[in-house]
């Protein structure tokens, strides 16, 4: 009943205008959103290779363009490959549906940029589903640099019916720039340290915030209002409004294979970080990695969350030292705890949080992905600063399952994928 409610009020009140219906009679298995912005005819056929064993596959393409960017040719290549179909077909198993933005309604606010392209294309999904043209309950996201693995659309059958989102497995796949190569695989390994230290201080939100990764439960993705109309970090937010919803699945098997390269399409994210690791020199010294203290921190926030109490600083920092914080990082913690209103959750907690677990489960819900990032940030600019690499083997905790030979990248990309039960095999290549 819920479900239905929050269908009908999302088709109604959110989801975004002028989108077209489906083709009388036509029914698919499965969907996947993929905004494109200056992309090469390669894009056409990657996707001409989707497929699934139970079905056809609906590839939606959004192109679109912000406005900050005033060359109305950008899209030109793609376009003159799609030609004016709306509804084609791509390969044995896939169909291509366009959705052509700058057309429609010109130039995206730049503002609102590859948010506001997903969430058009997830929208379209999402109201097909509804009407059960879409059969499958899942909108998926990827990227046009990414390469979806040929069992993907398969693995969605395993994930628990309680989900409501998935994040595959993934890794970036080098290119002809040695360089842009380096930038890329250090940044990978900066994403899987962020989440090797929340899964250490067992943090309810450790999980990778990648839109081309990313699977979202049709009636989730009612019930939070869709994607975030922002150019950049939508994945981000979406993911945390969606884990109070249900737990995020972490799918294992193999990963998206995604370029290597720079990008300045987005203000920040992959692309622009690989171009500031770029800029250090050497490469390997940029400074990209938390300070695993910080996570530490982390850990004893968590571990003492039911014992804070009416939140008093002295009481907080009493805890942190007992937790096994030193003096200098209990203050610290205690500060930045604050400085994320540590004090309006605990009250909120203490109204509503009438045994332990629902103590937990409120302090969790505010104690969120977005706050547990301010928390570190706010440790990093107290003093814990960001590492480089090859600082990591000497500060504990060391975080790299299995591996402490922190000057071989290629072994703790293939250490960490162990750890998750990923695999790096390319596609198409025998397990």
């Amino acid at each position: 009943m819920r479900d239905s409610i929050a269908t009908e009020r999302y088709l109604d009140r959110y989801i975004e205008p002028g989108l077209p219906s489906p083709p009388a009679g036509s029914r698919w298995r499965h969907v996947v959103v993929i905004p494109a912005y200056r992309e090469p005819s390669a894009l056409l056929e990657r996707l001409a290779h989707l497929r699934a064993d139970d079905g056809r596959v609906l590839a939606v393409l959004v192109l679109n363009r912000p406005d900050s960017d005033a060359d109305d040719s950008a899209n030109d290549e793609l376009r003159a490959l799609i030609g004016d179909r709306k509804i084609q077909s791509i390969g044995d198993g896939a169909d291509l549906l366009v959705i052509d933005t700058e057309r429609t309604t010109g130039p995206l606010p730049a503002s609102r940029g590859v948010g506001l392209a997903r969430k058009i294309g997830c929208d379209l999904a999402f109201s097909w589903i509804a009407r059960g043209t879409l059969e499958s309950r899942w909108i998926c996201s990827t990227d046009a640099d990414a390469t979806l693995p040929p069992d993907y659309f398969d693995r969605l059958a395993g994930i628990a019916p309680a989900a409501s989102a998935a994040v595959f497995p993934f890794v970036h796949e080098g290119g002809p720039d040695q360089q842009v190569n380096a930038a890329t695989a250090l940044y990978e390994l900066r994403l899987h340290h962020y989440v090797l230290g929340l899964e250490y201080a067992d943090s309810p939100y450790a999980w990778h915030a990648l839109g081309s990764c990313l699977a979202v439960d049709a009636a989730a993705y009612a019930h939070c209002r869709g994607f975030p109309k922002r150019s950049g970090a939508e994945d981000f937010y979406l993911l945390n409004k969606l884990s109070k919803l249900g737990p995020i699945a972490r799918p294992s098997g193999r990963c998206i294979r995604i370029d290597a390269r720079e990008s300045t399409r987005v203000p920040f994210g992959t692309g622009p970080a690989v171009s500031a690791i770029l800029s250090a020199e050497p490469i390997g010294n940029a400074p990209v990695f938390d300070h695993p203290d910080t996570f530490r921190a982390l850990k004893s926030v968590i571990s003492v969350h039911r014992e804070l109490g009416d939140g008093a600083q002295q009481h907080v920092r009493h805890l942190l030292r007992d937790a096994g914080l030193e003096s200098a990082l209990a203050d610290a913690s205690a500060d930045a705890l604050e400085a994320v209103g540590i004090d309006e959750c605990l009250r909120h907690c203490q109204k509503y949080g009438d045994n332990p677990a629902r103590f937990s489960r409120h302090f969790h819900a505010w104690f969120d992905a977005f706050r547990t990032l301010k928390f570190l940030h706010a440790l990093r600019d107290a003093g814990w600063e960001s590492q480089p690499l090859e600082n990591l083997g000497t500060l504990q905790p060391v975080l790299w399952p299995g591996c402490t030979a922190l000057d071989d990248r290629d072994l703790l990309l293939q250490s960490t994928a162990k750890h998750w039960g990923w695999s790096l095999q390319p596609p198409h290549t025998p397990e």
